[in-house]
């Protein structure tokens, strides 16, 4: 099977794709575990941590490892079915969605808010001719639940 380009992973499509097609036609083997990996990944919008997949997942799947859930990583971002980020928290968090976007993060309860636009001025910025793939802007303040919240 042939390799899809890294565009598909940006369609709307992409959603529609079973999780093992779309592992296949990275010519990434679709064990159980990374099934259930990438699977936790395209339905929650958290951006977690290595642990926190881990955490999540170990009471329906005892025979899981951190290991493996950082090396499942580790291949998606790799082939660019995930993306990594850095928030400065002294670990990574990861992104099922690879659509290029920004991400807003509260800086009392921690949240990670997708924010689907990419900014505009960057593409402005960028010389003739060229695409945005990614970006990494990473804009931080406080969500509306907690700027609703007494301090």
């Amino acid at each position: 099977m042939r390799s899809r380009p890294a565009e598909v992973s940006r369609t709307p499509f992409f959603k529609m794709i079973s999780s093992a097609v779309i592992l296949q036609n990275h010519h990434i083997r679709p064990s159980a575990q990374r099934l259930v990996i990438f699977d936790y990944l395209r339905e929650n919008k958290v951006h977690p941590s290595v642990d926190s997949i881990y955490q999540a997942l170990l009471p329906e799947h005892p025979g899981l490892s951190r290991t493996t859930v950082y090396n499942t990583l580790e291949l998606l971002a790799k082939c660019g079915l995930v993306v990594p980020l850095d928030f400065g928290e002294g670990y990574l968090r990861y992104d099922g969605e690879t659509i290029p976007h920004s991400h807003f993060q509260c800086e009392r309860c921690g949240a990670v808010i997708d924010i689907m636009e990419s900014p505009a001025e960057c593409e402005k910025m960028l010389p003739r001719g060229s695409s945005l793939s990614s970006a990494s802007l990473y804009l931080r303040g406080r969500c509306p639940k907690c700027n609703s919240a007494k301090p």
